[in-house]
């Protein structure tokens, strides 16, 4: 995202010819949990994940893999320090 009135940093054509020539993603085992050119990998991490949808109220709907009815869904604990009112 661009804050309104600076310069884009992003070398946008870098990523146009990427996209273009389809090129791998650089990556480094420390970089996270899975390779992201290697499909398998990414099928894989996919589908062992809890994965949340939605904003501002989210809601789980699917935890280790395994699909969660809407039902059984739990809310995210979410703790926000509230400023105090004077």
């Amino acid at each position: 995202m661009t804050i309104s009135g600076h310069k884009s940093r992003t070398d946008w054509e870098r990523v146009k010819r990427n996209i273009a020539e389809d090129a791998p993603i650089p990556y480094d085992p420390e970089d996270g949990p899975y390779d992201p050119n290697d499909d398998a990998a990414v099928d894989a991490y996919f589908d062992r994940a809890t994965i949340w949808v939605g904003w501002p109220n989210p809601v789980m709907i699917q935890k280790d893999g395994v699909p969660v009815k809407q039902e059984e869904s739990a809310r995210p604990k979410v703790s926000r320090k509230h400023a105090k009112a004077s």
